[in-house]
């Protein structure tokens, strides 16, 4: 998998660790930097598809940049489907940055 629109444009190479089609593939890197665990998830309902992307995290360390990336990779995604112009990674990041860094606090129920 390449980042294409990251510094460097890096490339991960990816381990499928469940393919449950049509409804689930769970992913991990392997070899490089990170060690991410990420899950696709579709669902159906009233004739629209819905994908969910999870990352799952060891720590919320650098969460505040991963999320916004993520919104970002997400809506190219739907503006590519819809054939809307590519968004701009300015409109994400660093705007959307503390909205990220307050979720674990916001999930922690002490």
């Amino acid at each position: 998998m390449q980042m294409a629109h990251e510094d460097q444009e890096p490339w991960f190479d990816l381990r499928i660790d469940a393919c449950e089609p049509p409804r689930r593939l769970a992913l991990s890197t392997t070899g490089g930097p990170g060690g991410w665990r990420i899950e696709l998830l579709l669902s159906h309902s009233a004739g629209r598809t819905e994908l969910r992307l999870v990352q799952h995290l060891a720590t919320t360390d650098g969460i505040g940049d991963l999320g916004p990336g993520w919104e970002y990779y997400l809506d190219m995604l739907a503006a590519a489907r819809d054939g809307r112009p590519a968004p701009s990674f300015d409109d994400y990041h660093p705007a959307m940055k503390p909205y990220f860094e307050a979720l674990p606090a916001r999930a922690d129920p002490a």
